[in-house]
């Protein structure tokens, strides 16, 4: 049986969209565990409603906790050998879990599907043959993980039970999914990844993504850390752990970090902390074109260098800033 756990908050615009595709899954043998996270509109209402109309439907109701805790509790209350999430502004795919399962073998602990989030382009795919675009083990999948060949996003992915148990979200911090999502694999025998796009996920300017800078953004180095120190048995695999995490931090601060910002120290050191740890592998720091750009000069890598590369970059590709389907 396959547990899907749907983190619920505040989003009675969206949600009865989200169940109701899950709740006509192609694959039936699933319990739906709705986990209230205390919202304050109708939220509670429909999935009270979805309950007593369908009895795989489940709810937890809680304090206002965030998504790790309704996560966590909807893991600890679930019966299934699988686990699938779910957001609960999301939709997916009216085959996503039997084409997840499908692929689900005995050495395999994860497989993957692509998302999208442009909803128009997750109607309007037409069928096609689904292909395995990557499939390998704990070593393989980590080395991939500064290529972005694997998502760590908890959604999009269908695990083995043990799997999300062996790394539990952490709580009270954002940034999270970097932990688990790299975390994991960590533990994999083997993860599937498929050309196959079966998760729309809707994208809103209050996410971690699109909020002011505050000092709550400081949580991706203490995430950032505890993976390292998750990893730090296993040295040879630090540095592409490293690399990713410059990855990470280049990409979500270069545009607040600035003359003046109060926590433009603080980042210009973990970034060194990621370059070094990256450059303990030559090889792999030799091939990352962020490393490349910091070793040009570190002191304005941040803010002249990457800014000015990024530009450049968007405006050769055309790329404009993405036009979200609500």
């Amino acid at each position: 049986m396959i547990s899907v756990i749907v983190p619920v908050y505040n989003v009675e615009k969206y949600l009865e969209e989200c169940l109701d595709s899950i709740q006509n899954q192609t694959y039936g043998d699933i319990e739906v565990i709705l986990v209230n996270d205390g919202s304050t509109d109708k939220s509670k209402d429909i999935c009270e409603r979805y309950c007593k109309e369908d009895t795989r439907f489940k709810l937890i109701n809680q304090a206002n906790q965030g998504q790790s805790v309704a996560r966590n509790n909807g893991v600890a209350a679930s019966a299934g050998e699988f686990i699938a999430f779910v957001d609960s502004d999301d939709i997916i795919r009216m085959n996503y879990l039997e084409e997840l399962m499908r692929h689900m073998s005995e050495d395999v602990d994860i497989v993957e599907s692509k998302f999208t989030v442009q909803k128009k382009e997750f109607f309007n795919e037409n069928y096609k043959e689904i292909n395995v675009v990557f499939e390998g083990d704990s070593e393989e999948a980590v080395k991939v993980v500064p290529k972005h060949v694997l998502s760590v996003n908890p959604v999009t992915k269908l695990y083995r039970k043990s799997i999300v148990e062996a790394v539990p979200y952490l709580e009270g911090l954002i940034f999270e999914d970097i932990y688990s999502g790299v975390g994991m694999l960590k533990y994999v025998r083997k993860i599937i990844k498929l050309d196959y796009v079966g998760y729309y996920y809707r994208q809103h300017g209050n996410s971690t993504m699109h909020r002011k800078f505050t000092e709550k953004n400081l949580d991706v180095f203490t995430v950032s850390d505890k993976l390292v120190e998750m990893y730090s048995d296993r040295e040879e695999l630090l540095p592409y752990i490293g690399s990713y995490l410059v990855h990470v931090t280049t990409m979500h601060y270069q545009d607040y970090i600035r003359k003046g910002n109060p926590y433009a120290k603080v980042y210009n050191q973990k970034l060194t902390e990621y370059v070094t740890l990256t450059k303990k592998n030559q090889e792999l720091a030799k091939k990352s074109r962020m490393i490349r750009l910091y070793n040009i000069c570190p002191k304005y890598y941040n803010s002249i260098i990457f800014p000015v590369y990024h530009f450049v970059w968007k405006l050769k590709n055309g790329i404009k800033e993405v036009t979200v389907d609500e």
